[in-house]
This record gives structure tokens, sequence and C-alpha cells, in this order.
């Protein structure tokens, strides 16, 4: 037996439908520009020397950048040596 397809009834269901869509498209939209972005920051790094590695433990907005033997935060600029 085949699943029943249901279709919403009310102006509410519909909405919600219709909001629910469009936040996954949206959401498909910002995961490829985030791979996007990903690779440029990757790529970027390599030329430049640089590693990207965890993120702060100390204000957790940005990941460390390692670099000769030093790992630094360039969103609050706390500093570990490895």
């Amino acid at each position: 037996m085949s699943p029943q397809i249901r279709f919403p009834q009310t102006k509410r269901e519909r909405t919600t439908t219709a909001q629910l869509i469009a936040l996954n498209e949206r959401l498909e939209v910002i995961e490829r520009r985030h791979c996007m972005l990903q690779n440029t920051v990757e790529a970027l790094g390599r030329e430049a020397g640089v590693s990207v590695g965890s993120p702060c433990s100390h204000c957790d907005q940005s990941h460390m950048l390692i670099k000769d033997g030093h790992m630094y935060c360039p969103h609050c600029g706390h500093r570990r040596t490895i």
C-alpha cells in the first residue's frame, strides 16, 4: 500500500510549508557559500604560509592562525606558542 500524500489544508499550514521551503533553499545557498569560503581561506593560507587551526578557545569568534610556531586569533589577538 502506497503512503498517502497529505496536502496542507489550512492557511497556517500552507504558510508554514512555504516558510520551510524558503528556509531550506536559503540554507542550501549558505552551505554552498560556506564551502566556497572555506576553500578560499585554506588556499590563501597556503599561499601565505599560514595554517588555519581550531576555533579560538578564548573568544570562539574565529579560528586560530598558525605560523612560525605560534598560534594566534585574528579576532581577539589571543596568542599561544606551539
